[in-house]
């Protein structure tokens, strides 16, 4: 990774650009990926963790458009959007969390190194929540435990990263 700080004439200011290279196996270079910031002052260091963070925050708001509900609201008040805006990013960072706590206790993992999809979760939640009502209505509800600890996974019926 380098940096420097070069004129801009096309927003005729200067930029910090940030050059990190992509190696393969063998040690050769494969790709560049290129980084500014109009913060000359800012540490490449910095501005590569902010450019990773932005794109974790483009996946929650796909996720709260995708799965909680965010854009079905049809609010008029400020408050009343407010609160579902609220309620969307509680539910998604809730969901988020629960499953990182359950799956790195289960692995063994630390929670930053798991994979995480939501499409996952709500497949998940959905496989539960089914079984348990084909279960209940064949009078078998005490059975679900089963399950849950069976070795071919049933409730992971259709994720992706099982």
């Amino acid at each position: 990774m380098w940096t420097r700080v070069v004129w801009a004439p096309h927003f005729a200011r200067f930029l910090r650009v940030v050059v990190i290279e992509r190696l393969d196996r063998k040690g050769q270079v494969k790709a560049h990926v290129v980084l500014c910031s109009t913060d000359t002052t800012m540490p490449a260091q910095e501005i590569r963790a902010l450019y990773s963070a932005r794109f974790q925050l483009e996946f929650v708001f796909r996720d709260a458009k995708q799965f909680a509900g965010l854009t079905t609201c049809q609010l008029r008040s400020t408050t009343g959007l407010e609160n579902h805006w609220n309620a969307a990013c509680f539910a998604l960072s809730l969901g988020r969390a629960e499953y990182l706590l359950e799956r790195s206790a289960r692995t063994g993992r630390p929670a930053g190194v798991v994979v995480f999809s939501y499409e996952d979760v709500k497949r998940r939640a959905f496989n539960r929540l089914f079984a348990s009502r084909i279960l209940a209505n064949l009078g078998l509800s005490r059975r679900f435990v089963e399950l849950e600890e069976h070795p071919s996974r049933p409730l992971d019926l259709g994720v992706k990263a099982a």
